[in-house]
Order: C-alpha cells, then structure tokens, then sequence
C-alpha cells in the first residue's frame, strides 16, 4: 500500500529532485539514527487545503539491519495529485548513523530526494511527479513519538502552488 511509505519518503512521510544538493543528516551531537523508532504502519489522512481534496493514507515502513535498507510502502486514497485513487507504490531507502536517505524515480512521486536525520526531521524535493504533469512538490515532516506528518506545498503547471497536509499515527 503506497500510503504506508513516504511518507519515511513522507515518510513521512515524508520527500526529491534530481539536481539537489546531496547532503548527508547531520545528527545533533550524541544522536544516531535508529531505524527502529521508525518501522511500522502509519494510518492517517492528506488534506490540501488549496483544492479541499483529501484522502486515507496508509504508510508502511519495514528495515532489513543487516543491510540498512528501508522498504515503504504508500498508499494514498482519493484524488492524491489530481489521480483518481493511485495504486500503492513501494520504495527503497538506505541509512546509517546519520540518517535515511530516499533518492529515485517512480511514476507518481517523479524524481525524489527526501533525507530524515536522526531526529526524525524529514525535508523532501520531488519534481515531475504524476507521470510529469505536476512539476513540483517541497514538504517538511517528523517521524516519531508515533507519528509521521509533513506539511507539503505543491506547483501546479501554471506556476500556482497548493498547500496539503499528511497527519498520520503508528499503529
């Protein structure tokens, strides 16, 4: 289910352009990444609050330590970006001390780079998302404490910008 991962993507929910600086989190002194306050299944909503459109989304996040990847699993129901109801999508992150890192391209989140630190502070750039028909999207997010959230302002092909939400709990 596409919803449970971004959002660590939001996910985190959390999200990614190709031309972006490649920066590694830098963890407040004394802080590691510990993946496993992460992992497991987020249940919530996304609002935008520009176009009123708004949907379920479950967000799934499972880690394989021995190789410090990250699999997420998003699903997000309703219009999610002008898409009637978009299948789930799964993607692949990589961590370490400092944090995760989700760098790629998928059809509907486009080209990404979303970096969580230690902390569970998630910044994420994706450009062309939606098969290339929206050009851009900025969010800022938490993961942790039980919950993944990110505020997330989109551009919409004639240069306007719409402001959404994802609010989500740990199951």
């Amino acid at each position: 289910m596409f919803r449970s991962g971004l959002m660590i993507v939001l996910v985190l929910m959390v999200a990614l352009t190709a031309c972006a600086p490649k920066s590694t989190p830098a963890p407040v002194a004394g802080e590691k990444f510990d993946v496993n306050d992460f992992v497991g299944t987020y249940e919530g909503t996304w609002d935008n609050e520009s176009t009123g459109a708004s949907g379920p989304v479950v967000i799934s996040i499972e880690a394989d330590e021995s190789t410090h990847n990250v699999t997420l699993t998003l699903d997000f129901g309703g219009k999610y970006l002008g898409l009637a109801d978009p299948p789930a999508v799964t993607l692949s992150a990589t961590y370490n001390d400092n944090g995760a890192t989700v760098v790629g391209n998928s059809v509907l989140f486009g080209d990404m780079d979303v970096r969580i630190d230690a902390n569970g502070n998630i910044i994420g750039n994706f450009k062309n998302l939606a098969g290339g028909t929206i050009p851009a999207m900025m969010y800022t997010g938490k993961i942790g404490d039980g919950r993944l959230d990110a505020d997330y302002v989109i551009t919409l092909p004639d240069g306007t910008t719409a402001t959404a939400l994802l609010r989500t709990q740990r199951k």
